[in-house]
């Protein structure tokens, strides 16, 4: 495949992925208010710029993994990612079925956030699910 980024990217994705997402995940728990309360400025517009850069780097990590070159590349690694790519479609599909199922049964979120956030679930989700099984199937199953 053409688009595919060379090899060494994966290694950023690896690093530059769970960094971000853990970044993201202390700014919402509010863990880094008090230790950087003297560069979090009182409108909030520092915090954002972390936020927003934390959470895409956990994005662009995410890419990296997925759209990078193995070492080898061939036809039967071609055909594994193909059908990673289809399982976590499937996967995405089912989970957005058992999410606006749940929502009908139970109601609607409260506010706009808790819709957000389900979409940003099931977008994660299809990638964080191609991730795995490619990499399960290619280094843990043909080994």
């Amino acid at each position: 495949m053409k688009l595919l980024l060379p090899h060494r990217f994966k290694k950023v994705g690896v690093v530059t992925a769970p960094a971000g997402i853990l970044i993201w995940l202390c700014l919402q728990k509010g863990l880094f208010n008090e230790l950087f309360s003297h560069v979090f400025d009182s409108n909030g517009t520092a915090y954002a710029v972390v936020a927003i850069l934390s959470f895409f780097s956990f994005l662009g990590g995410l890419y990296f993994i997925t759209f990078s070159k193995e070492k080898i590349e061939d036809e039967m690694v071609q055909r594994v990612r193909l059908d990673s790519f289809q399982f976590a479609a499937l996967a995405q599909i089912v989970c957005m079925i058992f999410g606006f199922l749940s929502m009908l049964l139970l109601g609607e979120p409260e506010d706009d956030g808790g819709l957000l956030l389900f979409f940003l679930t099931t977008i994660t989700l299809f990638w964080l699910c191609f991730i795995v099984r490619f990499n399960y199937i290619l280094h843990v199953r043909f080994r």
